[in-house]
């Protein structure tokens, strides 16, 4: 992750806790079952929260201590300092490593040694994402308001991760979606934006024309007018065993 990067989540923990969506249940039945599980840039412990109900061992690797203490605190749950490029657990030692709404940020020829190293035989590794479904119109130019300020920064949307599919070192076993709405209140749409990394990074005023161009389309949209109100997502799991 890039210097710029951290500082934009660091900035914006709050905003992050509360405009960011959690993850359908379902998905947890597409998993393997294995006694201890890694959650990979685990963040504020949004995915790390449905994992610990499996009540397995899960340990969360995040590299940003302000989103780490976000974590609420669980009997399975394990928090460590760590990055996906230096991941502080023994080879071997997992049978499963997932990466919700993260992979993208990766070095990915250091994370995917470093998560095949702590693998056990014949491991495996579940991507996530959570998806803003732009088909829904309001949701579109939300989007819209996002990409003018990307650049080049890594994103799912990019497509690059998916170098996975040519790497003979990861088997792909199943590919799943499922439509998600995260309810929050209105107010949270805004923070949904103000979390996102290129966007904490920017000065004061900027950050302040973008929370006012989201608070204009929120107000523009009728089904948005009272709280709660659903963000509507597309959740995707690509789901890999390890080869070798």
């Amino acid at each position: 992750m890039t210097s710029s990067a951290v500082r934009g989540y660091a900035s914006r923990v709050s905003e992050y806790e509360s405009g960011r969506p959690a993850y359908p249940a379902a998905l947890l039945s597409e998993l393997p079952i294995s006694g201890t599980i890694v959650d990979l840039g685990a963040g504020t412990g949004k995915f790390t929260e449905l994992l610990a109900l499996t009540e397995r061992r899960v340990i969360a690797v995040v590299p940003i201590a302000a989103m780490a203490a976000r974590i609420p605190q669980r009997e399975n749950v394990e928090v460590l300092a760590g990055s996906a490029e230096q991941i502080p657990l023994p080879d071997a030692s997992a049978g499963l490593v997932c990466v919700a709404t993260a992979f993208h940020w990766f070095d990915y020829a250091k994370a995917t040694g470093e998560i095949l190293r702590v693998l056990k035989q014949g491991g495996a590794l579940a991507l996530v994402w959570n998806v803003r479904d732009d088909r829904v119109p309001w949701v579109k130019a939300f989007s819209a308001v996002l990409d003018r300020y990307a650049g080049v920064t890594p994103r799912q949307s990019s497509g690059q991760w998916r170098v996975i599919f040519q790497d003979a070192r990861f088997a792909p076993v199943t590919s799943r979606s499922w439509p998600f709405s995260q309810t929050m209140p209105a107010q949270a749409i805004v923070d949904r934006a103000l979390s996102t990394s290129f966007i904490g990074a920017l000065p004061a005023a900027e950050q302040e024309v973008v929370r006012q161009r989201i608070a204009r389309i929120v107000a523009a949209e009728p089904s948005l007018a009272r709280d709660p109100v659903a963000f509507p997502y597309v959740t995707e799991l690509y789901l890999f065993r390890a080869v070798g």
